[in-house]
């Protein structure tokens, strides 16, 4: 989900508790006791998330509360396009959305179905060199490989963690896949971050830099990146052979 307005923000968040709910909500009290029941309720929000990754474009388009088609940034915005493209790659659209927090986000499930959303915000605070390397890391993260990562993972922990977690194995076996994920997902950052780096060439280093100033937050210590002095030995790396 991209920031919005709050009417917009709590439709969304009301809307998905309902989804989410709905079969406790519809179902006689009777059925939550039958051995079918969890795995029909696990098919069921397993097939939410499906859903919402799905429609993940839709949903983020109908949050946005001004798309931006022209003016300076939408025009920096389609420069640092046309440089990728002029190097060979293939590049989801990007919405450029009005807004004052900086974001950037990967929306779908299938690649080609994929979108990029942007704020003002954040594509006004970097130059052409931070503008590419951040638009060459929403691109690689359109990618089959990198959709499995981001989809997987949400599925599995909705799907096989129980509604209402008890004894002291469960919550070990929730840790462990949390701390599982955690290390699959800076894998695929770092691969990311490489693959950017082999599309931008030279300069990687310094849009990242830019892109990690320009998105920096107070709780930036609670973000799931992986280390900044990894990413930019890998950006590094791989900037020195683009491919």
């Amino acid at each position: 989900m991209i920031p919005s307005t709050p009417r917009r923000t709590w439709l969304f968040l009301i809307a998905s508790c309902l989804l989410y709910f709905v079969p406790d909500l519809l179902l006689p009290a009777a059925w939550s006791h039958t051995g079918l029941y969890p795995l029909l309720s696990s098919c069921y929000q397993g097939a939410l998330v499906l859903l919402g990754f799905g429609f993940g474009p839709a949903i983020c388009r109908a949050m946005v509360v001004r798309e931006i088609g022209e003016g300076p940034p939408r025009a920096a915005v389609d420069r640092a396009l046309a440089m990728l493209r002029d190097k060979g790659h293939p590049l989801p659209p990007v919405v450029l959305a009005e807004h004052a927090t900086p974001f950037v986000l990967t929306a779908g499930l299938l690649p080609q179905r994929c979108q990029v959303f942007v704020s003002t915000t954040l594509a006004g605070r970097l130059s052409a060199t931070g503008l590419g390397f951040l638009l060459a890391r929403a691109a690689v993260h359109a990618s089959w490989r990198q959709r499995l990562a981001a989809f997987l993972p949400v599925l599995a922990l909705t799907v096989l963690v129980p509604d209402d977690p008890k004894g002291l194995a469960t919550w070990l076996a929730l840790g462990g896949f949390l701390v599982l994920w955690l290390l699959l997902h800076w894998l695929f950052e770092l691969d990311a971050d490489r693959q950017a780096a082999r599309m931008l060439g030279m300069g990687a280093s310094e849009g990242l830099r830019e892109v990690q100033v320009a998105t920096a937050s107070p709780l930036g210590w609670l973000t799931p990146q992986p280390p900044l002095h990894w990413r930019l030995q890998v950006v590094g790396q791989a900037s020195s052979r683009p491919g």
